[in-house]
């Protein structure tokens, strides 16, 4: 508001001193200048007009109208101004003019700072270290948001990752070749679309490794019962960390899906190891009783699956499997898995094997437990392990 009424008193000043020069000289050339006639400067340096003998003193609009016009008859109009008011009119020197113009100048120019002042919220900047605040808040943003669209391309990496898994990771040796190195519990989905999921032991370091683990058999033993009915044997049952068996269905989708060989690793009281590995390794579907099929030995234990070939009533090769509810076996006279209570194997008459037999330690029993008669005969075994891998030079 102050700025503004400057304004209007600078801007009137204006208007007035271009009515006064246009009073004096009427637009004509030919008129003499009004002798006594004080500049009009504003309201302030107006000066007072008395009344003339005969009549009211003009105003403004009849000094620069119509009155003014009559000079042309001849006529001598005398302004009388009041001694004291001629006293106190001042007209300003063009320095002093000047000085108004830097004064008006100063004041715009301090008006306008005062308006930026008013803009600006201190609250924002007050120096340096305001500024440095929001660049700080503002990287923070920034990292939150970016730390927020890993985190979301980690997510579909993970799930893009999982989803190959399942479509590619059929064995331990699928794991091994994406570059798993360590041995372990892995989880696998047999069906390749996440409806069953399969808890699995690998070996990777055994013979190159990528070994599947279908079967173990450790000191523990006696936490998990052995002597189980078909449908256990079937879907598979204990714990994948230490004694189990991994299941006949799970067996046959690896094994009629690619080529196999198999290993067993054996160990007895005395902490002898010996192994037995066959070359070739398959069973049947459930409708066939889950057949076997083994050949291609080669180890250290002996032949007790496939007795090298020579068949003959203990010979487990191209056997059906037999549990205690279900009597495959080729005796005429008892079932071997539930007469001897030695769990489910691929019996004949009955087997020169029996990896799924009772824990017992030595002195126990009759000497019917974990067997492989072609190397202890009719001694415990302390531990077995059945796993099989792809085969590599078939």
């Amino acid at each position: 508001m102050k700025m503004a009424r400057i304004h209007f008193v600078y801007l009137l000043t204006l208007i007035l001193a271009y009515s006064d020069s246009r009073t004096v000289d009427v637009g004509r050339e030919d008129i003499e200048v009004i002798a006594g006639m004080v500049p009009l400067l504003g309201p302030k340096n107006l000066p007072l007009l008395k009344e003339s003998e005969g009549g009211l003193a003009p105003g403004i609009n009849d000094i620069q109208g119509g009155l003014m016009d009559k000079a042309d008859g001849g006529l001598d109009i005398v302004y009388e101004v009041e001694k004291s008011d001629v006293t106190t009119a001042h007209t300003p020197t063009v320095s002093e003019f000047n000085d108004i113009e830097t004064l008006d100048a100063d004041e715009e120019e301090e008006k306008t700072v005062e308006e930026d002042d008013e803009d600006f919220d201190p609250d924002i900047f007050e120096g340096e270290g305001d500024l440095l605040l929001v660049m700080r808040r503002m990287y923070e943003a920034l990292t939150s948001r970016l730390n927020l669209l890993k985190g979301r391309i980690s997510t579909v990496e993970q799930t893009t990752s999982d989803i190959l898994a399942r479509l590619t990771d059929l064995d331990c040796s699928d794991l091994q070749t994406r570059g798993q190195k360590e041995s372990g519990v892995y989880t696998l989905h047999m069906d390749h679309n996440g409806k069953r999921p399969v808890n699995v032991a690998c070996d990777m370091e055994t013979d190159g490794g990528g070994w599947t683990i279908i079967q173990k058999r450790t000191s523990q033993t006696k936490d998990v019962d052995f002597n189980r009915g078909w449908f256990d044997y079937k879907m598979g049952f204990g714990d994948v960390s230490s004694d189990y068996w991994i299941g006949l269905e799970n067996i046959y989708i690896w094994t009629n899906t690619r080529h196999y060989e198999l290993r067993i690793d054996l160990s007895d009281f005395a902490g002898v190891t010996s192994y037995a590995q066959y070359a070739h390794f398959y069973i049947e579907s459930e409708d066939r009783g889950y057949r076997l099929h083994i050949s291609g030995y080669s180890g250290t234990s002996g032949d007790s699956m496939g007795n090298e070939g020579k068949l003959d009533n203990f010979t487990a090769d191209g056997m059906l499997f037999t549990t205690e509810d279900e009597d495959h076996d080729t005796s005429h006279e008892i079932n071997c898995a539930k007469y001897w209570k030695i769990g489910g194997w691929w019996f004949n008459r009955c087997s020169w094997a029996n990896l799924n037999g009772p824990y017992r330690e030595p002195g126990e029993g009759d000497g019917i437990g974990i067997n492989w008669h072609m190397w202890r005969n009719k001694e415990y075994l302390r531990t077995s392990q059945m796993m099989i891998r792809p085969t590599r030079n078939f």
